[in-house]
C-alpha cells in the first residue's frame, strides 16, 4: 500500500511527471495492443499480398505474352491479301514471275520486319510458286514436314517440337521447337484445299519471358496447351513434357484463382489463343517472406519503444519548462519594468514552427512592449502629427518653385514680354488661391488635375518649351474625391530629377482610370530614371510607410496620408528604369462627397 500511495504522490505531484505518465499510457498501451491484433492477422494478410504480387507481375507477363501472340495472328491477316493476288494471277505457268517476287519480297519483310522464326505457304502443285523451296511448297510436303493434320484442325494453333528450316536457310540441320499459327483455304465446292500457311515463332521467345519476370525469386512457370502439353517453361528439360491428369483438370476448373496441393500454389489464366500461362508458388516461399515481414515488424517495436520514451521525456520537458518560464515572467511581470525575454523564441528563424505555447509567450512579449511602449508613442504621436502637418504645408508652397517663376516673370518683363509675364501671374495666382482655399484634406479630382496643370504650365515656361505633358481622364472620374496634393510632389520629381546631359527633355503623362472599385493614376515620365539603391529605399519607405523629413519626404507624406482608411487605403508603387524613365502608379478608394 505504501508503494501505491508513493507512486501517486509521485505521478500527480507535478505536472510533468502527470504528462509523462499521460503519455506512456497513451502510446504504450495501444502499441502493445497493435502489436498482438497484427501478429494474429498478418500470416493471412501478408499470404494474400505476397500472392497478388505475384498475380499482379503474371498479369504483366500476359500481356507481353499475348501481345506477341495477336502480333504473329496480325501477321497472318495481312499475308491473304498476298495469296489472294498469287491464286488469281499465277494459276498458269505463263504468268509473270514478277508477281512471285513480289509476293517473296512481302514475305521476307513481314518476317523480318516481327523477328518471326518462318513462314511456310503450302500451295497446289499446279502453281509455280510452290516450286519456290524457300517459303512456298507444295502441299504434299506437308506430309514431310509433319504438318498433313493442320488443314483439318480446329484450332488455328500448333505446338511443333523439332522443326527443320529448308537447307538453303539452315544448313545446320537443327531442329527448333516452334508455335505457329495456321490459316487454310479450302474450295466451298469440292472441300479440296487449296492452300494453306504458317506463321513460326521459336518458343525460346517464351522461355525467355518466363525467366526474365521470375529472375531472383524461387517461382516456376510454364506455358501449356489445352491437353496439358508444356511448350515452355523456365526449366528447359521439361519442355514437351505433359502435366499430370490431376493437377492438369484441377487447373483448368479453377482458372484466374489460386490452386493448391501440399506444396505448391498454381496460379493459371488463359490466353488469347486458349492455352494457359501457369505460375507455380511453392508455399515455403509465401511464409519465408511472412516470416521475414513478422521478424521485421518486432524488430521496429523494439527499436522504436526506447525511441517513443526518449522523445516522450524530451516534449514533455520542453512543454513544461516553457510553460514554467511563461507562469514566471506573468508572476513577475510589473508595469514600467524592462520587458522580460524568452531566449527559445529569439532562436527560433521562422514564425511558422511556434505552436500555441510559443504563440502564447510571443502575445505576452507583445503585450510587454506594447504596455511599456504606448506612453510614450502617445506623446510623440502629437508631436509628429503637428510636424506633419507643417511640412505638408512646406511641401505645398515650395520656395524654390517660387522663386523661379517670379525671377522668370521679372525676366520676361525686362526683355519686353510682357505678355508671357502676365500668363505666369495669372496662372500663379490661380496656383495658389486654388491650393489656399481649399481647406479641406479631400479635393474633388477635378480640383487637383486643375493644380497639377497651372503648375506644370508654368514649369513649362520656366524650362523654355523642354517640357511638355498630357492628362487623360475617364470621363466622370473627376467627380470622384482624392487627397489634396497627391499628384504636385510626383510631378516636381519627374521634372526636378529627370534631366540629365542625356535628357533636355522630358514629357509627363497622367492618366486617370477606374480600377474594380478604386481609382488608379498613373504618372509617367521619360526622364534619366531612379538609380537602383535609391528606387530600393524608396520602395522600403513606401512599403512599411516611413516619413523621412530629410529624404524623399514628399512623395513619403502622400503615401502615409493615403494609405489611412480616411483616404481611401490607398498605395503607391514605383517603376524605374535608368535612362528609360519613371512610372508612379496610385491606386486607392474611390471616395464621394458624401463619403
Amino acid at each position: 500500500m505504501d508503494s501505491i500511495r508513493y507512486l501517486k504522490s509521485f505521478i500527480f505531484s507535478k505536472y510533468h511527471h502527470r504528462l509523462v505518465f499521460s503519455f506512456l499510457i497513451c502510446t504504450l498501451l495501444p502499441l502493445i495492443v497493435m502489436g498482438s491484433v497484427l501478429y494474429s492477422i498478418t500470416h493471412k494478410i501478408a499470404g494474400d499480398s505476397i500472392l497478388n504480387s505475384i498475380i499482379l507481375a503474371d498479369d504483366q507477363l500476359n500481356i507481353r505474352i499475348n501481345n506477341r501472340l495477336n502480333q504473329v495472328q496480325k501477321v497472318s491477316d495481312a499475308i491473304r491479301y498476298d495469296m489472294y493476288s498469287l491464286m488469281q494471277r499465277m494459276s498458269h505457268t505463263g504468268e509473270d514471275f514478277s508477281i512471285l517476287t513480289n509476293v517473296r519480297d512481302n514475305i521476307y519483310l513481314l518476317k523480318s520486319t516481327f523477328n518471326l522464326y518462318h513462314i511456310d505457304i503450302f500451295l497446289d502443285e499446279k502453281n509455280i510458286a510452290s516450286s519456290e523451296g524457300l517459303f512456298f511448297h507444295p502441299l504434299y510436303d506437308l506430309k514431310e514436314y509433319g504438318l498433313e493434320n493442320i488443314v483439318n484442325m480446329d484450332s488455328k494453333w500448333i505446338y511443333k517440337p523439332n522443326y527443320h528450316l529448308p537447307y538453303v536457310l539452315d544448313n545446320s540441320k537443327k531442329s527448333q521447337d516452334v508455335i505457329g499459327y495456321v490459316h487454310t483455304l479450302n474450295d466451298q465446292v469440292t472441300k479440296e484445299t487449296e492452300y494453306t500457311y504458317i506463321v513460326l515463332i521459336n518458343t525460346s521467345e517464351f522461355y525467355d519471358m518466363l525467366n526474365e519476370s521470375f529472375e531472383g525469386v524461387d517461382l516456376t512457370g510454364f506455358i501449356m496447351d489445352t491437353n496439358g502439353n508444356i511448350i515452355s517453361h523456365t526449366d528447359k528439360e521439361l519442355i514437351g513434357t505433359k502435366l499430370d491428369d490431376i493437377i492438369l483438370n484441377s487447373i483448368l476448373s479453377n482458372t484466374k484463382k489460386i490452386y493448391a496441393d501440399k506444396i505448391l500454389y498454381y496460379h493459371a489464366v488463359a490466353l488469347d489463343n486458349g492455352w494457359y500461362h501457369v505460375t507455380e508458388i511453392p508455399k515455403i516461399y509465401v511464409y519465408r517472406n511472412i516470416y521475414t515481414i513478422l521478424q521485421t515488424f518486432f524488430l521496429i517495436i523494439f527499436i522504436s519503444i526506447p525511441i517513443i520514451l526518449f522523445v516522450i521525456f524530451l516534449t514533455s520537458a520542453n512543454l513544461t519548462n516553457r510553460i514554467s518560464k511563461l507562469s514566471s515572467a506573468m508572476d513577475n511581470f510589473k508595469l514600467g519594468k524592462k520587458s522580460i525575454s524568452f531566449s527559445y523564441l529569439t532562436n527560433l528563424n521562422n514564425s511558422n514552427y511556434y505552436d500555441e505555447i510559443d504563440r502564447l509567450g510571443l502575445t505576452f512579449l507583445n503585450m510587454q512592449e506594447s504596455i511599456n511602449r504606448n506612453m510614450q508613442s502617445i506623446l510623440d504621436l502629437t508631436v509628429s502629427e503637428e510636424k506633419l502637418k507643417y511640412q505638408l504645408l512646406q511641401s505645398q508652397i515650395n520656395p524654390h518653385f517660387l522663386y523661379n517663376i517670379l525671377g522668370t516673370i521679372k525676366t520676361c518683363q525686362t526683355i519686353g514680354k510682357p505678355d508671357i509675364a502676365n500668363h505666369m501671374i495669372d496662372n500663379l495666382t490661380r496656383f495658389y488661391r486654388m491650393s489656399l482655399r481649399k481647406s479641406g484634406e479631400k479635393i474633388t479630382i477635378k480640383d487637383e488635375l486643375e493644380i497639377s496643370r497651372l503648375y506644370l504650365e508654368m514649369e513649362q515656361l520656366c524650362r523654355k518649351d523642354t517640357l511638355s505633358w498630357s492628362i487623360d481622364a475617364e470621363d466622370g472620374i473627376e467627380n470622384y474625391l482624392i487627397c489634396k496634393f497627391t499628384l504636385q510632389p510626383f510631378l516636381e520629381n519627374s521634372i526636378l530629377h529627370g534631366y540629365s546631359a542625356e535628357h533636355q527633355s522630358i514629357h509627363i503623362s497622367v492618366s486617370v482610370c477606374y480600377g474594380d472599385d478604386e481609382i488608379i493614376i498613373v504618372i509617367n515620365d521619360n526622364g534619366c530614371g531612379i538609380e537602383p539603391d535609391k528606387l530600393s529605399k524608396i520602395r522600403y519607405q513606401l512599403k512599411n510607410h516611413i516619413v523621412d523629413y530629410n529624404q524623399h519626404f514628399g512623395i513619403c507624406n502622400v503615401n502615409k496620408r493615403i494609405s489611412s482608411t480616411e483616404f481611401g487605403s490607398g498605395e503607391i508603387t514605383i517603376k524605374s528604369y535608368l535612362n528609360e524613365g519613371t512610372t508612379i502608379t496610385i491606386k486607392y478608394a474611390q471616395m464621394e462627397e458624401n463619403d
